[in-house]
């Protein structure tokens, strides 16, 4: 086994473990009845403004950290933008989580292109020639329906 896999099979285990203690640790303190019931988060809501006020920079960055860490953790981005306009309201919660979830995108796209582009092509590559040529030819063509096309971001 070659170095690059043995690195591989380490940051794809760390990746589990890391994703089964922060669901074993967040199911052991919450149940989902009280992150289903409008009470649970009725009852928090003046904690987490304290906190909020208490230090908004500290707060500000912890939840920058946390948004980060939650991207690169192939969390999707609903959650984040939800709780920022829950915790610090519209405006500069927009502005959190918008630059969280980018810093957090742009890490990611890089840890992946360092690390699992060779793995992906080695993969993948004899499965889709047929699409890639037929992308090289019709680039303008694709771009133009994919741009034009609803229901498709960014």
């Amino acid at each position: 086994m070659t170095k690059s896999n043995k690195l591989k099979i380490f940051l794809g285990s760390l990746y589990l473990i890391i994703i089964f203690v922060f669901l074993w640790y967040f199911f052991s303190y919450f149940t989902i009845e009280e992150l289903t019931s409008y009470d649970f988060f009725k009852n928090y809501r003046n904690y987490l403004i304290e906190v909020k006020n208490s230090n908004i920079l500290l707060t500000s960055i912890l939840f920058f950290v946390f948004t980060v860490f939650w991207t690169l953790m192939l969390g999707f981005g609903s959650p984040i933008v939800l709780l920022a306009g829950f915790i610090f309201g519209k405006w500069l919660g927009s502005l959190l989580a918008v630059f969280a979830l980018s810093t957090g995108a742009t890490i990611l796209y890089m840890f992946c292109n360092f690390y699992l582009k060779d793995f992906i092509k080695e993969k993948f590559s004899q499965k889709f020639n047929y699409l890639n040529d037929k992308f090289k030819k019709n680039e303008f063509n694709f771009f133009l329906v994919y741009r034009f096309v609803g229901g498709i971001p960014f």
